[in-house]
């Protein structure tokens, strides 16, 4: 930040404990730098350079403006909330009318919000909110974790998050929930549930995601475990009976800094993992909880960001399509691609054809691995498959159960599998490995753990 900048910040933050911020984040940035190519650092500084102008002159002279990731802060002198929304609406609204006019930037749309945030929060958020190189080529769906990370220079260190009261602004729309099918396997309880502690989940595990394609063990997803009566339920399942959307952010924030612990945990032993982290979109739904969860996946030094995988699960039917493309967008910058985890047979997956989602996922819903997948089923698979792929996106199947649906899955198009037909759930993610459909389809005392031990060089 300018030494000028930085002063007259500091004057207007003088003696207060809290001031009201407008910010404007611009959407579909990606889309046009894409399309441009070599003409896009010209249309992104028209971007910039068109909105510092309608800003100036709209704000007052003791009004601060600082450009941010895809956007800009304002910090208003006057403490007036109400006003500083019409101001922040109307500057908005001549910047998309001004982009809809212009040649290349027809797609770009500034969205804006105004709200009163005490001093100490916005000062981390304009520390945390430098602005994001989008020269740089954008980068595909990472296939392979063979690849190691460069070495990390200093340990990671946890964020401590203050809890927040929820702002109203969302509905709170369960996630898909993972249902237990067939006979489970029986699970050794935790110490801690043996010595009779009270707490929502007892560890985390990982669950290996087979790629079809490639024939190998290429991510693990992180997730919550609780052992009760020596069996295990997972992710929200361990939640049962806990309603307030508090303690799910709660499990959103602990499952990111699990997966983190697993990464270096698997880098300690030679071998980087790639990791799916789920977080529910109530964690992403306003820019404070965003800024909230993120603040837990901003330590991850950017070498091993790419190792990562960003999952949004219970994302509301209702859900704005503006909010769902700056959710997404947000998210490209702390993981390798985004997925979106969702009902089998939603028929609504086309809202999501600007956000640039890697993966698609959904569980196997228990009728099918109990009873097979019938004609109908595969049409609906098949249709999944195709309007996944029209948005360069692949799909993935969870909580397969047994050899029969995933031969049918495949023959759909699916590529990547999870579930006890493929590998049992692990407590630090392993090292990418080979593995073959005939592997997965031989009986076990022939299978064995034979072929799946013989690591990617």
């Amino acid at each position: 930040m300018p030494p000028d900048l930085r002063q007259k910040l500091k004057q207007a933050l003088a003696g207060r404990q809290s001031v009201d911020m407008g910010q404007f984040q611009f959407l579909n940035l990606e889309r046009v730098r894409v399309r441009a190519g070599p003409d896009w650092p010209r249309l992104r500084d028209k971007v910039y350079e068109t909105s510092t102008q309608f800003i100036e002159n709209r704000i007052g002279p003791e009004d601060v403006m600082i450009r941010v990731q895809g956007g800009f802060l304002i910090i208003f002198r006057a403490a007036d909330v109400d006003a500083a929304q019409d101001m922040v609406d109307a500057i908005a609204g001549e910047l998309n009318a001004f982009f809809l006019g212009e040649s290349g930037l027809e797609d770009v749309k500034a969205e804006a919000e105004a709200r009163d945030v005490p001093t100490v929060e916005l000062l981390d958020i304009v520390a945390r909110a430098q602005p994001h190189d989008l020269e740089k080529p954008a980068t595909e769906p990472v296939d392979s974790a063979s690849e190691m990370p460069a070495p990390l220079e200093t340990p990671w260190q946890s964020v401590p998050v203050l809890p927040r009261d929820d702002d109203g602004k969302t509905r709170w729309v369960n996630a898909p929930k993972s249902v237990a099918q067939g006979k489970p396997s029986r699970v050794e309880e935790p110490a801690s549930r043996r010595n009779g502690a009270s707490v929502s989940w007892d560890d985390f595990a990982f669950m290996p995601t087979w790629d079809s394609r490639k024939s190998f063990v290429s991510h693990h997803i992180c997730v919550a475990r609780k052992v009760i009566g020596g069996f295990a339920s997972y992710g929200r399942d361990t939640l049962t009976g806990v309603p307030d959307r508090e303690t799910h952010r709660q499990l959103d924030r602990a499952t990111a800094l699990a997966a983190q612990r697993g990464f270096q945990k698997a880098r300690a032993a030679g071998h980087a993992s790639m990791i799916i982290v789920p977080v529910h979109y109530d964690s992403l739904s306003s820019v404070s909880r965003r800024m909230e969860y993120f603040s837990v996946l901003q330590p991850i030094p950017d070498s091993a960001r790419r190792f990562f995988l960003l999952r949004i699960d219970g994302v509301p039917d209702g859900a704005p399509m503006a909010q769902l493309q700056e959710v997404c967008r947000s998210m490209k910058h702390f993981g390798a691609y985004v997925l979106v985890h969702h009902r089998f047979d939603h028929p609504g997956l086309d809202r999501f054809e600007s956000c640039g989602i890697g993966i698609f996922t959904a569980d196997a819903p228990a009728r099918l691995n109990h009873d097979g997948a019938g004609d109908k089923d595969l049409i609906s698979c098949v249709d999944w498959v195709t309007t996944a792929q029209a948005m360069t996106a692949e799909t993935s199947l969870l909580e397969v159960e047994n050899t029969a649906l995933l031969e049918a899955a495949m023959s759909a198009g699916v590529r990547y599998f999870s579930g006890p037909a493929i590998a049992p759930d692990v407590d630090v993610p392993g090292a990418p490995r080979r593995l073959s459909l005939s592997d997965i389809l031989a009986p076990p005392d022939d299978a064995g753990q034979a072929g799946n031990t013989y690591e990617i060089d």
